[in-house]
């Protein structure tokens, strides 16, 4: 049985009643998952809920031709897996682990269980998942709306809002995922990320040191529209006058899904 400070530590079940969190204990399982371990892979059967106890993992899918596009991060105290329970369809998706990480599993009757008894949890669930929807409405508007530099800012905008740590004068300190993982997220080379970066740094809006880098909060201008207005007011926008790397870059450019399609706001995990 499953220590019930273990489930704690995850908000979707802090305010569990005990009845339910003694239940759950027995019910589920702890995995240990290595770095670069799959968790799951897409187009298989969905059976399993998960929630990050430790660790990070990433979300991704592979091209035709074999390239991996990451759709999103997770880290401790966030879940995946959740809606190919729901819909009984296979997962769209791969996930594996980007550090050592340690994951509660809960098979589908379980999970289904809880949700007609304890509302706080489905409330929960559906805050988070319309989270995730407006992410990727973003996501798909930025596709569309901004070149690679603008996609890049937002990507470490949203970086410093989610998961930086407050410095002095409205800084933000990140781990900085590696250049070809931010590569693989935006749709650009690993080479354009690196170039880029060198830009952001020497005009000031970023400060890197190592693997961390430092990012200026802009609340405001996390929508694709306040990216855009942002790029407009630097001194010298990155990639204004197109190059061959800039127009590569573009022709690797996802394309936006249509209606149905399968974009991220249409993903099952």
């Amino acid at each position: 049985m499953i220590d019930p400070a273990l489930f704690r530590k995850a908000e979707i079940f802090a305010d569990l009643e005990p009845a339910y969190l003694d239940a759950l204990c027995r019910a589920a399982s702890v995995r240990p998952y290595a770095a670069g371990e799959p968790i799951l892979r897409e187009d298989e059967p969905g059976d399993l809920f998960f929630v990050i106890i430790r660790g990070q993992v990433k979300v991704f899918v592979d091209s035709e031709h074999g390239r991996e596009v990451v759709l999103t991060h997770l880290q401790a105290g966030d879940f995946f897996g959740e809606m190919a329970l729901f819909d009984n369809e296979t997962r769209s998706a791969s996930v594996s682990a980007l550090s050592p990480s340690e994951l509660v599993v809960l098979r589908r009757k379980d999970f289904l269980a809880v949700l007609e008894e304890e509302f706080p949890i489905a409330r929960r669930i559906l805050t988070t998942l319309s989270a995730r929807l407006r992410r990727a409405n973003d996501m798909i508007e930025s596709l569309v709306l901004l070149d690679v530099g603008g996609r890049l800012a937002g990507y470490l905008l949203r970086l410093a809002r989610e998961s930086g740590t407050p410095q002095e004068e409205g800084w933000y300190s990140v781990s900085r995922p590696t250049h070809q993982v931010i590569a693989n997220t935006i749709g650009a080379s690993r080479e354009t990320v690196t170039r880029l970066l060198r830009q952001f740094s020497d005009r000031g809006l970023i400060r890197m040191r190592g693997s961390t880098v430092w990012i200026r909060g802009e609340e405001r201008r996390v929508t694709p529209t306040g990216i855009q207005r942002m790029m407009d007011e630097m001194p010298e926008r990155a990639d204004r006058t197109p190059t061959p790397q800039a127009e590569s870059d573009r022709a690797r450019k996802p394309a936006p899904p249509g209606p149905g399609g399968k974009g991220e706001s249409g993903r099952r995990r």
